[in-house]
């Protein structure tokens, strides 16, 4: 098996959890995240809506649902999943996991919605907005020294994503390479 190939290769868990009540909420929300919402009346008598959003595991991985209980994720990041499930807590749980090839075009729709959904702090912002948010502002000039805070986040987030890239020729880095290129000299002269 050649080395890019491995590379390429995506560990399935199926996994059959034997727990219910809050064990089995708690499961859930901690791979796969959740969001709640308040509803709060302001002073002047008008109403706010407040969500909160919690990444789980999952929401810092690219993964493809293969099943109600079965994920794929790249090989790279296996050992992540594999300390979660192996997490006491989770007792009794069934779990089997084994190699696969994913197609080209699920991998890479995998790693796109990972880098729409990737948020930078709390605001909901995807990182691949974030991303065309700062290349606009350069294209106007400097970026101020806030938004080069938020380049350097964005660009920290976007290696670890890059880090988990399982796409053929590592495609996705490559097509985002040039979106970067910028922030990155600009974050570097700053």
């Amino acid at each position: 098996m050649e080395e890019r190939e491995k590379e390429t290769l995506a560990r399935v868990f199926s996994f059959d959890i034997r727990f219910t009540g809050t064990s089995k909420t708690l499961f859930y929300r901690r791979l796969f995240g959740y969001s709640s919402s308040t509803k709060r009346e302001l002073k002047d008598g008008s109403k706010k809506t407040y969500t909160h959003v919690a990444q789980g595991l999952l929401g810092t991985i690219p993964h493809v649902k293969l099943g109600k209980s079965v994920i794929a994720v790249p090989r790279v990041a296996a050992a992540r999943l594999e300390a979660f499930f192996s997490d006491p807590r989770w007792r009794p749980l069934e779990l089997h996991t084994f190699d696969a090839i994913l197609p080209a075009e699920v991998r890479a729709r995998a790693m796109e919605e990972m880098l729409a959904s990737l948020t930078i702090g709390r605001e909901r912002v995807g990182l691949a907005a974030e991303i065309e948010e700062l290349s606009a502002a350069l294209r106007q000039g400097e970026l101020v020294p806030e938004q080069a805070e938020r380049a350097r986040h964005v660009l920290r987030a976007v290696e670890e994503l890059i880090a988990l890239d399982w796409t053929d020729e590592l495609e996705f880095s490559r097509r985002l390479e040039p979106h970067l290129a910028q922030l990155r000299i600009n974050v570097l002269v700053q």
